[in-house]
């Protein structure tokens, strides 16, 4: 993704921030004096946790916040009009860190998977930049952004394994029979069919175990890897409303090509 910025897959992520955009300008209230993430309610629910961890819980109210989330919308517009490869895209993909930044430690709580990925990238971004933004640092910084995508599978691969409701089935049904993650229909058909939710969980499973591979994979072979993390994602956004994770994970998908390619020319 930093290696090849004129990849327009590369800019996802992007798309990924400006849809959080609009979600925080049309929530912004939630960031006033009563809402959920106001500073008085943070400042209870950070109480307890270290000082770093709680710096600018409350810092600005709904104001504060829509405008950051005004700036972001404008700024990852640009880079995914004109991508990381140019003056003004680098200067708005900076933009980006520092907003989606001051929101993520505004918000304390709420956050995800994919919101953490996008800042990791984000802050590798700005490492790449200082390093001189050469093709060795680019490189660098994607090797270090596949890595984290191989990571996360893995150890959410882990975690399931080791879950009792996964490996007997009954944790997809679970999911989608919640309000946030419901899918009234696919649920009904899950819990008639108590073999197909077995037989998915087991898929997601091995699935993100067997992500590992794309280490020792041939470029052609981990270029379908890949295209089955997009069907994957694709499939969650749809049954889940899991959209970030689309963005985010298929936006450093070009870092994890980089990097298969990368360790094969070794």
């Amino acid at each position: 993704m930093f290696t090849h910025p004129e990849l327009l897959i590369s800019r996802l992520i992007f798309v990924g921030l400006v849809i959080e955009s609009f979600q925080i300008v049309y929530l912004r209230e939630a960031f006033g004096q009563h809402g959920i993430f106001s500073r008085s309610h943070l400042q209870l629910l950070t109480a307890a946790v270290a000082w770093h961890q709680r710096v600018g819980a409350t810092l600005g109210g709904a104001g504060a916040v829509g405008t950051a989330a005004i700036l972001q919308l404008g700024a990852a517009t640009v880079v995914i009009a004109v991508g990381t490869g140019t003056v003004p895209g680098i200067a708005a993909a900076l933009v980006c860190l520092v907003t989606a930044g001051y929101i993520r430690m505004r918000r304390q709580i709420g956050g995800s998977g994919a919101e953490q990925l996008t800042f990791i990238a984000l802050v590798t971004f700005a490492i790449v930049m200082v390093a001189g933004g050469g093709e060795t640092a680019r490189v660098m910084g994607d090797v270090f952004i596949g890595a984290q995508i191989v990571l996360a599978y893995l150890a959410a691969g882990a975690a399931k394994a080791f879950s009792s409701t996964w490996r007997r089935g009954g944790a997809m049904s679970g999911i989608l029979s919640t309000e946030c993650y419901g899918l009234p229909l696919m649920n009904g058909i899950l819990r008639a069919h108590p073999g197909l939710d077995r037989f998915l969980g087991w898929t997601v499973i091995v699935w993100e175990l067997g992500f590992l591979a794309i280490l020792f994979a041939p470029p052609p072979v981990a270029l379908g890897i890949l295209i089955s993390g997009a069907a994957f994602h694709v499939m969650c956004a749809f049954l889940m409303g899991l959209n970030r994770f689309t963005w985010a994970f298929c936006g450093c998908y070009p870092a994890v090509f980089v990097m298969v390619t990368t360790l094969h020319s070794m």
